[in-house]
């Protein structure tokens, strides 16, 4: 039996400690996000029931970043209560080994990987969406991008630059560069672009738009109402080999952290990068931190038995909740910091986002060796 009593037993004693830590901790997330929230109420048409709806919508979020602390603090009490009431002591008298212990907490830690990796990849990344987008629309607020001179990205041999990003994506002030080598050939210069609807569709609709063909001893200038991005570049619509004007994932990452994106999403965001030539390490980084993000989990609970073997008969519940919360603060400071020094000193994506995993890993294994 894969599941057998012991753990279903131990299993449940986690699982709820846990669930009651995060739900406390993403409330109280929550009410100081609103908080912050009332500021802007009363902005455009932003209201109470705005900053609630989204406020109700980046809990999923928040649940995610907590998550593993959660775990930890979750595993020291519900465990910790079971060895404060000799429960473990008696298994051992029973004949359980440490051993059995500890695979009942990591068949646990497997169920808690999977539903945290749920939650990232299909849950979060739609309620932040949804949520920028009621906020965003609410303020009326235009999408600034960082820089005085806008947005630059890189478009196969062109350069755009966008000045203004509206909610809805529509684009505001875009000037595209068309280069031969080192010589520029075309520039083109729309008042705004806007996605079209058709399904599969890469393309954009650009309009007021002014054409300037740069030839040898000239420069012969054309305008025009409206012109597809697909007419401009003289390819199909649908064709894969359209080159996207810009990627609706690098737009909606600019709404928001990379860390409200799915795996998949991270991913096409490295895949265009790369295909247009450009620096996708910090994208990387966040990829192989998602990926890493519900083993975290996993290491979380085996960080707490350490500290549960060792005082199996001492230590009250305030005790455990200082301990997981300190550790908790360690965890999330030392893979901010490592994660970062590792990818300024030039590692690859994926040791900087394990680096920190494995220093905890190794932590927890020998902290599980000298108190078992």
């Amino acid at each position: 039996m894969m599941f057998g009593i012991l753990d279903r037993y131990i299993g449940r004693s986690i699982l709820t400690t846990s669930t009651l830590v995060l739900l406390t901790l993403v409330a109280l997330a929550g009410i100081f996000g609103f908080i912050s929230e009332l500021d802007d109420v009363g902005k455009g048409n932003y209201t109470v029931t705005n900053a609630l709806q989204y406020i109700f919508l980046t809990l999923p979020g928040k649940a995610y970043l907590l998550f593993a602390p959660a775990v930890l603090l979750g595993s020291l009490l519900g465990l910790g209560a079971m060895a404060s009431n000799s429960e473990l002591t008696v298994m051992r008298a029973a004949g359980i080994s440490n051993g059995r212990i500890i695979r009942a907490v990591l068949m646990t830690g497997v169920a808690l990987m999977v539903l945290i990796a749920i939650l990232g990849e299909t849950v979060m990344p739609k309620a932040e969406q949804i949520a920028e987008e009621i906020r965003l629309t609410a303020l009326e607020e235009r999408l600034s991008v960082k820089g005085r001179n806008g947005l630059w990205i890189k478009s196969g041999d062109r350069y755009v630059n966008i000045s203004t990003i509206m909610p809805d994506f529509t684009l505001l002030g875009v000037n595209i560069h068309e280069f031969n080598g080192v010589e520029l050939v075309r520039s083109i210069k729309a008042a705004r672009a806007i996605r079209t609807q058709d399904a599969g569709s890469k393309d954009w609709l650009l309009q007021e738009v002014e054409f300037s063909l740069f030839n040898a001893n000239q420069v012969d200038s054309m305008l025009a109402d409206e012109q597809l991005w697909s007419e401009i570049v003289g390819e199909s619509a649908r064709s894969d080999q359209l080159p996207n004007l810009i990627s609706v994932d690098v737009l909606k990452s600019l709404k928001g952290s990379t860390e409200s994106l799915s795996a998949r999403n991270l991913y096409d965001q490295i895949q265009y990068l790369k295909e247009n030539q450009l620096d996708s390490r910090n994208i990387e980084l966040a990829f192989w931190s998602k990926i890493a993000s519900p083993l975290a989990t996993m290491v979380m609970l085996m960080l707490s038995l350490p500290f549960v073997f060792a005082s199996q008969r001492s230590g009250g519940a305030g005790q455990k909740i200082f301990i997981g919360i300190m550790l908790g603060i360690v965890y999330v400071l030392v893979n901010k910091l490592l994660t970062q020094l590792a990818l300024t000193n030039g590692m690859s994506p994926l040791v900087s986002a394990a680096l920190p995993l494995v220093c905890f890993l190794v932590i927890a294994i020998l902290g599980i060796q000298r108190s078992a």
